[in-house]
């Protein structure tokens, strides 16, 4: 009996030992995982590219998490040096960095509702992440049911800020007005528009001539997480 007993805590012991070996084994891969590094985009091409990549890991499942441990934290700490800047809704179903599978200090993003650029402040900023910063690549990323673009559409009355940020959508995308069934045209029209204005900046639109910087609107469908580059 006392044989039995001893055989019994060492099978016991061996089975606990074991799920605390692969419980370590566990979180030593996702230790790995999460300290993943890419390469720096050294283009505006590469640059594009490393966003499109991105996003495709996201939609596959594939995520890698690159640059999200605390050594990037202190390395981005002194300064920062992202490759790329998205102008984005602040929808809290488009998290700019998570759909283009990206870590910290590698996106300059600028988030108001509707993704709308009107004001010198947001016009500023943008400046800021392409003279200062030096990103490489920068999208204007609409998305689907945007709530910002329904609403200036749909041509109801709001005031406050509220109206005065639908009334800018609706100056960008005038002949969308009352065709609800066009949402999805408007939004990405919005995008281009915003675009046109962008490149009427003569700092942003030199650094686009002379190829170190590639501008382009972007549409984010939030049922399959694909970006559509326009």
């Amino acid at each position: 009996m006392y044989v039995c007993t001893i055989k019994f805590k060492t099978i016991i012991m061996k089975k606990v030992c074991l799920k605390l070996l692969l419980f370590s084994l566990f979180f030593t891969l996702i230790s790995c995982e999460n300290d993943k590094k890419v390469d720096i985009p050294t283009t505006s091409q590469k640059a594009l590219e490393a966003l499109i990549e991105g996003n495709k890991r996201y939609v596959e499942g594939a995520m890698i998490h690159p640059n999200c441990d605390m050594k990037r934290v202190k390395e981005t700490a002194p300064h920062q040096e992202p490759f790329a800047a998205v102008v984005g809704c602040s929808d809290s179903r488009v998290p700019v960095e998570i759909v283009f599978d990206q870590g910290v200090g590698d996106i300059f993003v600028i988030r108001t509702a509707g993704n709308n650029i009107d004001g010198k402040m947001i016009m500023g900023s943008i400046e800021y992440a392409v003279d200062h910063l030096g990103v490489k690549v920068l999208l204007v990323l609409g998305h689907g049911s945007c709530g910002g673009v329904t609403s200036a559409i749909t041509g109801g009355a709001h005031h406050g800020e509220i109206g005065k940020l639908l009334h800018c959508i609706q100056e960008d995308i005038p002949e969308y007005i009352g065709k609800t069934e066009l949402l999805d045209e408007a939004i990405r029209h919005h995008a281009d528009v915003q675009i046109e204005e962008i490149l009427n900046n003569e700092l942003i639109k030199e650094k686009v001539d002379d190829g170190e910087l590639i501008v382009k609107a972007a549409y984010y469908n939030i049922n399959t997480g694909v970006v559509e580059i326009q």
